[in-house]
């Protein structure tokens, strides 16, 4: 890490992560010149807070796709393969599947980093982030003394969160990383060591509690004060950092405790489930279910921002002003300025369920001829697949994909090579790449209250069974109750009446199963599912490779498909785990230790 100093202070221009709310958090640009100088002022204070929620992941770019190529990180799992028209440079998406990446040539971001370009470890998630915070808390007494108690509080308890955060963003790729807790003088030395993962766990677990005790104990409902971090932001954040931690690749035995604990533990579980628990308790979130059509509810949920909506799922998000870049970067062929992009798999096409709680096969003769008939409402509201009509469509009125060998949208540089577009996160009825028209609200959500049910759900499963309940809870859930309400908004038979159907008996086993896959639904694309099969451990019992699939138009109108093509090698080798620290930052701190199997 660089050497830093706090005497002066430079504020980037720049626009806010909105979160918890409706509103956008706005910043005004401007420099500042010390710390007297912002922190003597509580409203240069509160603008330098604001400007510490501009360094996440989702600010590389205006769209969704942040990976350098234009790509999602779901290019990288199983979710999808990443399609460019440039076929000659890969992205980074495509560089992670085939195992083309190593500590010197990690390039992450669609945008540079300023910083060598080493991926997110300085910049969008990383460090260059972290000292914000860290700045904030060393000079909050400097405010005036007419400044309110809640004001400070509330600024600090934001500091804290955010800090923690950022770490979260590190550990996440990297297990064990060097904990910054505080700003450096120009003048110090910041070779620092990097800290055990019990050690980076426990600093943002108790990071979160102690902002959490600052924020104010009511939503924020102040046009100044909507949209930032919240005591709902502390538990989401505290949740899913616990859950990581009981999960296997953390919760387990061995000497490197950069990567792991050390140990295994049970009773990890039991407190991941009380901090989701708790987070449900606090009654300030519920699912976003505006209306009665189970699709539309779930495809809203993505862009329900503006005037009159109410989008009480959220948690924290980044809110970005009316674009239609998402759309730009994933717009299927068959039309003008197409780009292909997110190409989902066969393999999570297949794991979307029958209508009807039952598991789709194409072992089934009536499902294979149909089969993209009676499926789960978000699999339609995710995917676009060979038929799919829409009543509006890039300026096009009710336009029918054609995805079939010869097919209008199976033609050209931009053409999917796994048979399907993406869905999920666009409206192309009033986004028009093709005409370069339209705008629409796109917000990135790093926590959102379904995430929420289905970690309490997977960790109180582990725990107890189906029928756990965190000790001491208010509004208790079970993993099944819990799982219910998820499934609930998406149409979905509950889970009694889905193992019913299947023939399926409930327990502990059973329920994991499908626990993993409503996670793998649910929150497809969202940037879980690359990091849910590692945190499991079951990454390596999965197929090298993804499947798409081949549709032939038969004269009488008919299909037939091919599920198994292999279109995209997936390579995984024990070193994919974690991310390989950048070698720039290996080269320039003598204390710093490379990942298992990463060292040139």
């Amino acid at each position: 890490m660089r050497k830093t100093t706090i005497s002066i202070l430079s504020i980037a221009i720049g626009s806010i992560a909105a979160s918890s709310c409706m509103r956008k958090l706005e910043v005004v640009p401007v420099e500042f010149k010390s710390a007297e100088f912002v922190f003597r002022d509580s409203a240069r204070a509160e603008m330098f807070i604001n400007n510490a929620y501009t360094d996440f992941p989702a600010d590389v770019s205006g769209s969704f796709n942040w990976l350098d190529g234009n790509a999602m990180l779901a290019s990288a799992s199983d979710e999808a393969m990443h399609v460019s028209t440039n076929k000659t440079v890969p992205s980074a998406a495509q560089r992670m599947s085939a195992g083309n990446w190593n500590p010197s040539n990690m390039r992450y971001w669609r945008a540079d980093d300023g910083a060598g370009n080493i991926g997110s470890w300085m910049k969008y998630g990383g460090y260059h982030g972290n000292r914000k915070p860290n700045t904030v808390l060393k000079n909050i007494d400097l405010l005036p003394n007419t400044t309110t108690q809640r004001f400070r509080n509330r600024i600090k308890g934001e500091a804290l969160f955010l800090r923690a955060l950022y770490h979260w963003f590190l550990f996440q790729r990297w297990g064990g990383i060097p904990i910054v807790d505080r700003s450096f003088e120009a003048s110090e030395d910041v070779q620092l060591p990097r800290n055990s993962v019990k050690s980076v766990v426990d600093f943002i677990v108790r990071s979160c509690d102690e902002a959490y005790a600052l924020l104010p104990a009511e939503p924020y409902y102040e046009p100044s004060e909507v949209g930032r971090a919240d005591r709902g932001s502390c538990l989401a954040l505290k949740a899913k950092v616990l859950l990581y931690a009981a999960s296997p690749l953390y919760n387990r035995a061995g000497e490197d405790t950069l990567t792991s604990y050390g140990n295994m533990d049970a009773t990890r579980w039991e407190l991941a489930a009380k901090a989701a628990q708790d987070l449900v308790d606090l009654n300030w979130y519920s699912l976003y279910r505006p209306g009665t059509n189970p699709q539309t509810n779930y495809s809203g949920l993505f862009n329900a921002w503006g005037a009159g909506t109410t989008n009480r799922e959220l948690i924290f998000a980044r809110l970005r002003t009316p674009n239609r870049d998402t759309e730009n970067d994933n717009f299927p062929a068959g039309f003008t300025n197409a780009r292909g992009g997110t190409c989902p798999s066969q393999d999570l096409v297949d794991a979307y369920e029958m209508a009807d709680g039952t598991l789709f096969s194409w072992n089934n003769t009536a499902q294979a001829a149909a089969p993209y008939t009676n499926r789960d409402p978000r699999f339609y509201a995710s995917i676009i697949y060979n038929g799919a009509r829409y009543t509006r469509f890039a300026g096009q009125n009710n336009y029918t994909f054609q995805i079939y060998t010869g097919g209008v949208n199976a033609n050209g540089n931009a053409k999917t090579e796994t048979g399907y577009y993406l869905n999920k996160f666009m409206d192309y009825s009033n986004a028009n790449p093709a005409q370069n028209t339209g705008t629409v609200y796109h917000n990135w959500m790093y926590f959102r209250y379904a995430e929420v049910l289905l970690n309490l759900a997977e960790a109180g499963n582990e725990v107890g069974g189906p029928s756990y309940i965190a000790p001491g809870a208010s509004a208790g859930l079970t993993p099944v109750q819990a799982l219910d309400l998820v499934r609930a908004r998406a149409g979905m038979p509950d889970v009694l009446t889905t193992f019913s159907r299947r023939g399926t008996p409930l327990n502990k086993e059973t329920l994991r199963d499908l626990i993993r896959n409503e996670r793998r639904i649910e929150l497809s694309f969202e940037d879980h599912r690359y990091f849910d099969v590692r945190r499991w451990m079951i990454i390596e019992t999965l197929p090298k490779f993804i499947r798409g699939v081949v549709i032939t138009r038969n004269a009488n109108g008919t299909f037939t498909y091919n599920p198994n093509v292999q279109v995209e090698n997936k390579v995984f080798e024990t070193k994919h785990y974690f991310f390989p620290i950048p070698q720039i930052e290996m080269n320039r701190n003598g204390n710093m230790v490379q990942n298992p199997d990463w060292e040139l």
